[in-house]
């Protein structure tokens, strides 16, 4: 069984990490299954995230129905984070504004945390790995030049 949403099946010991709704759920869904599809044609993903201090591929990670997903009230200006002990995740208002492709990357992001890429020190393997998983361009990526039509933001770290 996948990684799972917390649709209302799950009661999180974090303050403000609550169920999703059914319009958060629909981007949910197409996220996910979005990164079944990721793993399956862009070889790339799994390697990279093989690299990351947990080894895990991310086939691992959303194959492990122990990583729980909810929804995180009040988390503006971040799109998501982890909460590290539990290893439980939260996708904010922000991401779910900013649309579809914007949940999967924070998805990404934060699923790399929870491999092992560093939250802090301005440690960018959290947001790399959004890129090695399609969702980025090589000129963001070589050149540290944003482009507001990809996810990836070269800038972030932690």
């Amino acid at each position: 069984m996948p990684f799972q949403f917390n649709v209302g099946d799950h009661s999180s010991s974090i303050l403000n990490y609550t169920r999703f709704d059914s319009a958060q759920y629909g981007k949910l869904k197409w996220a996910r299954n979005r990164l079944f599809r990721m793993v399956k044609n862009i070889p790339g993903c799994n390697a990279y995230f093989r690299t990351l201090p947990g080894g895990r591929s991310l086939s691992d990670m959303i194959g492990d129905s122990g990583i729980w997903v909810n929804y995180g009230s009040g988390l503006s200006p971040l799109y998501g984070e982890i909460h590290v002990p539990t290893g439980e995740i939260a996708v904010g208002d922000r991401a779910f504004n900013m649309g579809r492709w914007m949940v999967l990357a924070t998805l990404v992001h934060e699923l790399a945390h929870h491999n092992g890429a560093p939250i802090t020190g301005g440690d960018t393997r959290a947001e790399e790995a959004v890129y090695h998983c399609g969702l980025g361009n090589s000129r963001e990526y070589y050149d540290g030049v944003d482009d507001p039509n990809t996810p990836y933001d070269p800038s972030v770290g932690g």
